[in-house]
């Protein structure tokens, strides 16, 4: 999947002199292909790609036959101008393509009181190719959504996933202070997890064996690799 420039340096952002009025840049390429607001998509997708700030991302299934994109406010928080709705576009490829806001300079703070939840949803047949979360300061549940690779990337990006039946081919997370939380059927839960970087940490409440720096669970099918700084990956049953 094509990465798209998101949030120029996000660790500068958060851990110096992040005030109310630090300015962030959000780039993309090719702004003026992305529409504006809530969608409601006939066609197909093959691909999710999510690039979100400060706020919550659902990703779910739906009985419907199209798919669906809508934002809701947080009761509280900074009105919702143009200029901070959310984008979306569909290349030809049939990759849905997620913005948090328009291509441009804002302020932290507006950014940070504005708590957008993203809501995505596709028809229950849907296989994707890849779900790509990136972003900032961001909460993620994904609940039982099939997708072969799972992407990861970001700044204190925390991600819930629910896995009723198949686990994705490959997950990768990378970044900064990050949190991928798996919740599997034990019966159907195979990975080999690889984790590096500075100070990984991984918790597995299913059994597993060690191969070299290598943790296998079941088969060991579904292959994670996590890198960066401070990342968090726990493997649980899921209720």
């Amino acid at each position: 999947m094509k990465r798209i420039a998101f949030i120029a340096l996000m660790a500068s952002v958060l851990f110096a002199a992040c005030g109310e009025n630090t300015r962030i840049d959000i780039k993309y390429d090719h702004p003026e292909r992305y529409s504006a607001g809530d969608a409601t998509l006939s066609q197909p997708v093959s691909a999710i790609s999510v690039d979100w700030v400060c706020g919550n991302v659902e990703i779910r299934y739906t009985d419907d036959t199209v798919v669906r994109i809508y934002e809701e406010i947080q009761e509280g928080f900074l009105p919702l101008n143009d200029s901070l709705r959310m984008r979306y576009y569909v290349d030809e490829e049939g990759e849905l393509e997620i913005q948090y806001c328009g291509h441009g300079k804002y302020r932290y703070g507006d950014m940070k009181n504005l708590r957008k939840h993203l809501v995505v949803e596709v028809p229950r047949s849907t296989v994707l190719d890849d779900i790509d979360i990136d972003g900032m300061e961001a909460s993620v549940v994904i609940e039982n959504v099939v997708s072969r690779e799972l992407t990861v990337d970001g700044v204190k990006i925390n991600v819930n996933a629910d896995y009723h039946d198949a686990l994705p081919d490959e997950i990768d997370i990378d970044g900064l202070q990050c949190l991928l939380a798996l919740h599997v059927v034990p019966e159907r839960a195979g990975l080999t997890i690889e984790m590096s970087g500075i100070k990984p940490f991984l918790s597995c409440d299913l059994p597993s064996s060690k191969e070299g720096e290598k943790t296998i669970v079941g088969d060991g099918r579904c292959k994670v690799e996590a890198d960066g700084v401070g990342i968090k990956l726990s493997i649980r049953e899921l209720k």
